[in-house]
């Protein structure tokens, strides 16, 4: 992917501070409003996510989340947001403690940071750093679980669980990223899916 033109650039990150600024004076309900956000995703990945399967991968509706609110809020949201999601979804699945939450850190504050210099106006950026989230989430859980003692193998990780979820996930991006614009409202970190 061919990166921006220098003055394009920075037209982009000048856009990016003067959102920060007008982030800063959130309203105070917002808060509020991402933290129902948490408690309905989670809710929907431990309780719907597990029975719908395509060519046997399953989505994962709060790592879309967690990456739409930090490309559109920036990684600070993003990585508090997927420590607070990873951490429920683990309680409320019995898994190991802290190993989502770790995992869904990391892509919140990364997907935040890559979305400081792209093109608002595009719809590749979201569906693209979905894909490569998922990839990279999926492989290091597998790495993860290979630590752990559980043993599977790699092809069969790769090709039936890793791909098909990153495919499933990035097809999901565009309508879970349109539901979290509009409940979190347009006033974005840097314009990702705002009236411009």
């Amino acid at each position: 992917m061919a990166s921006a033109p220098p003055r394009k650039r920075l037209k982009f990150l000048h856009r990016n501070e003067k959102a920060a600024l007008s982030a800063a004076h959130e309203s105070s309900y917002f808060p509020l409003k991402v933290f129902a956000l948490i408690i309905v995703t989670v809710v929907v990945q431990t309780s719907l996510a597990p029975y719908l399967t395509v060519l046997g991968a399953k989505p994962d509706v709060a790592l879309v989340m967690v990456i739409c609110l930090a490309m559109m809020r920036g990684p600070v949201w993003g990585a508090s947001v997927g420590f607070a999601a990873g951490l429920l979804i683990d309680i409320a699945l019995f898994q190991t403690l802290g190993i989502s939450s770790f995992l869904f850190t990391l892509a919140g504050y990364f997907s935040g940071r890559y979305a400081e210099g792209v093109d608002p106006a595009s719809w590749f950026p979201p569906v693209f750093i979905v894909f490569v989230s998922t990839l990279v989430v999926q492989v290091l859980n597998g790495v993860i679980m290979f630590l752990l003692g559980v043993e599977a193998s790699a092809w069969f990780v790769i090709l039936r669980i890793v791909l098909p979820t990153a495919v499933l996930n990035a097809l999901l991006a565009a309508p879970i990223f349109v539901v979290c614009r509009f409940w979190l409202g347009g006033d974005t970190r840097h314009g990702l899916f705002s009236e411009q």
